[in-house]
């Protein structure tokens, strides 16, 4: 009795021994050979690619059914471990995560000891990518002026960009018009830079497809839209004397312009600067008028007038009169 229930134990265990082994995860044998393959091999920059791995004992057969495989990516994310099937092949899916390049991706037996590896472009490369340039002109201009921004955008072979290709345009100041033409057929599209009241550096970026930014500046100039002329006596007497007159220069915003080229100009009387007078911080420019005795005969009035160019290079002015008494 105790013998056949020994035996029946053994044999159970025997059974159980045989049912774990054919249950055990197969190994890769040493002088297994894979290869990795990528479909597509080029994707976006949210976009996926099936990767394929095919294992190959050194007999050239497959490997054995359920044979893991791990893989790695250093850019983007995939399944980390895959099994192959009955003919050695597995497959996972590649994941981009927005960051643009070459994507490795590294296949290897558990062990560890074969590896192989295939590669996934990320967004476009410098070799395939188009190429842009973009230039302004004038690239100098005054508050409300205008420039036309031209861009020219090529394929990596150097031949123009299909005609009707979206650019992209944005300005920091002043604003664009349109701000998203298309190209001609030799690859150029055109804007307007509208330049605005705020004086400062307009940077313009332009992107057709998925090209790296181009950039240009243009600079918008303070420009004076008024000039108001003061003086510090409006008469003086036939005796002659001395008076100074203030030109006061401001911009469309009402603002004071500094540096604004500001010109005198009497019927009577010599100025102590004779060219021109550019304004101060106060947008404010000085000049003294010395008028002689002699000047003054029979003169019963006389106008003093200053002068300043505009944005549009139009000459400003404004007179006074002053009396002689």
């Amino acid at each position: 009795m105790t013998y056949r229930v020994a035996s029946t134990l053994l044999l159970s265990l025997a059974v159980f021994t045989l049912a774990g082994c054919d249950k055990a995860t197969p190994v890769a044998p040493d002088g297994t050979v894979l290869i990795v393959s990528a479909n597509p091999s080029k994707v976006s920059l949210r976009g996926t690619s099936t990767i394929t791995v095919i294992g190959r004992r050194p007999d050239c057969n497959p490997l054995n059914p359920a044979t893991e495989i791990r893989l790695s990516v250093d850019k983007g994310t995939i399944d980390s471990i895959v099994a192959v099937d009955s003919n050695g092949r597995a497959t996972a899916t590649y994941r981009a995560d927005g960051r643009s390049g070459t994507a490795k991706i590294t296949a290897a037996t558990g062990t560890g000891t074969v590896m192989a590896t295939t590669d996934v472009q990320v967004g476009e490369s410098s070799d395939t990518k188009p190429a842009v340039i973009v230039s302004a002109t004038p690239n100098n201009v005054p508050v409300n002026g205008t420039a036309t921004v031209t861009v020219i955008a090529r394929n990596s072979d150097g031949t123009p960009v299909a005609a009707g290709t979206q650019v992209i345009l944005t300005t920091t100041l002043g604003s664009l018009s349109p701000n998203r033409p298309t190209t001609r057929a030799d690859g150029t599209a055109t804007a307007t830079l509208n330049a605005g009241s705020q004086p400062g550096t307009a940077t313009v970026t332009a992107i057709v497809g998925s090209s790296d930014a181009a950039t240009t500046t243009v600079t918008i100039r303070d420009a004076a839209v008024a000039i108001s002329l003061q003086a510090s006596s409006q008469t003086i007497p036939p005796s002659g004397g001395d008076i100074t007159f203030s030109a006061f220069v401001v911009n469309s915003q009402g603002q004071p312009v500094q540096g604004a080229a500001v010109t005198f100009q009497s019927q009577a009387g010599t100025f102590a600067s004779t060219g021109v007078v550019f304004t101060d911080t106060n947008g404010i420019a000085t000049n003294k008028l010395t008028v002689t005795q002699s000047q003054l005969a029979g003169v019963s009035s006389f106008t003093v007038t200053a002068r300043t160019p505009s944005g549009t290079g139009q000459l400003l002015e404004s007179t006074i009169t002053i009396t002689v008494r």
